[in-house]
């Protein structure tokens, strides 16, 4: 999976607003579709909400977006304003950068990609309301010309699946996890008529070793890398729903070994069937390691495989994440969350990963144990509870 450096644009302000825009019916001519209700969802700085909504632009001229409020009950959740949405809007078939991606062509549409993070202790709303501002086209246009109050968003109750460690050991660095902007939370692939974000709350976890090095030694060779070869554990009671096999490792950083189609995408993988209906998917593994078979009934903490480089994958790691379906990429992202893990500490930006400084920037404490949740981008977490200090 690719690596993506990012920032976030989020301003919280809690502020009330008034509880109808306008007498008038909204005539924007958008058409909003939003994704299925978000499942809270815990992390170190909040609970979060992700969800997608696509603005589809029924007018013979352009529509340009300004700003979108999120609302519960009559408060301001979140105000995103014209630079922070050109940070949250995807274009999907469409070669659009910076601010031409708030203007929606005719006929066109644009993916608006939300992470709505509350407070941790705070109250879950039930439901959320979308505020969208688009630009007007002359001076006085009357509100219901350019304010749009969505319909209501619910906001599910259901709590995200608990898993057991996917790993053993410390100085595991979860690289494109739970954030807004990174590769997987952005991967949008059309399967049989669907779009669908399989890889929604994806992780792909690279270790570093006790002096906080990725790799040490010669980067190109598999086995220089500090993950390759570790075991990867069954996070929970399940049979085994689908495998893949027969795909050689790449070497780190070249291209991959085989032409990559649905089939190879995640290399050799092993996808897991819960008894709740979801599947958990574990890619890129070591070639020849997979120790399971398709149909057999496997128990949490079980060895199934170990770390490899296989599939779309430029460096050893192992790549994690559920989903509604065994299609690495047909299916829709399921939320989930560890039961237990220590964070040791965050690195600045994945190019740790490829420097051989390492990460030297490791706090002196590093007990800081986490429950029910799930790493946010760029966390170095333990499973056991020790620290690579």
């Amino acid at each position: 999976m690719k690596k993506l450096y990012f920032a976030i644009f989020i301003v919280s302000n809690l502020m009330a607003v008034s509880p109808a825009m306008a007498e008038q019916p909204s005539v924007v001519p958008l058409d909003v579709v939003a994704s299925s209700p978000p499942v809270p969802i815990e992390g170190e700085d909040g609970v979060h909400l992700l969800y997608e909504m696509r603005f589809s632009n029924f007018s013979p001229r352009g529509v340009e977006l300004e700003s979108i409020d999120v609302i519960e009950a009559g408060n301001v959740l979140h105000h995103y304003d014209a630079p922070a949405l050109v940070t949250m809007i995807g274009t999907p078939g469409q070669e659009t950068e910076g601010s031409a991606k708030l203007k929606i062509a005719p006929g066109s549409f644009a993916l608006v990609y939300f992470d709505t993070i509350l407070a941790r202790k705070a109250a879950i709303p039930s439901e959320l309301i979308h505020r969208v501002h688009i630009k007007a086209s002359k001076p006085d246009v009357p509100a219901s010309r350019t304010i749009l109050d969505t319909p209501p968003l619910r906001v599910s109750r259901n709590a995200p699946i608990m898993l057991g460690p996917p790993l053993r050991g410390s100085g595991w660095v979860a690289a494109n996890a739970l954030s807004n902007t990174n590769d997987h939370r952005r991967t949008v692939v059309v399967v049989n008529g669907q779009a669908r974000i399989a890889q929604r709350y994806a992780i792909d976890f690279v270790k570093l070793d006790a002096k906080g090095h990725a790799f040490r030694g010669d980067p190109s060779q598999n086995a220089s890398w500090a993950g390759y070869g570790t075991d990867v554990l069954a996070v929970a009671d399940g049979r085994v729903e689908a495998l893949h096999v027969g795909v050689p490792d790449n070497s780190p950083g070249a291209a991959p070994s085989v032409p990559i189609t649905l089939d190879t995408i995640g290399g050799n993988n092993v996808v897991l069937a819960l008894p709740g209906g979801a599947y958990v998917f574990y890619g890129h593994l070591l070639p020849g390691s997979i120790v399971v078979q398709k149909g057999q009934q496997i128990h949490k903490g079980q060895v199934i495989a170990k770390v490899g480089n296989s599939g779309q994958s430029d460096a050893p790691h192992l790549h994690i994440h559920v989903a509604d379906g065994a299609s690495a990429l047909g299916a829709e992202g399921v939320a989930y969350a560890f039961e237990n893990f220590d964070v040791e500490g965050h690195v600045p930006s994945l190019e740790v990963l490829e420097s051989t400084a390492g990460w030297d920037e490791r706090p002196a404490s590093s007990e800081n144990r986490r429950r029910e949740e799930l790493p946010i981008e760029n966390a170095v977490i333990s499973f056991d509870g020790k620290s690579v200090n």
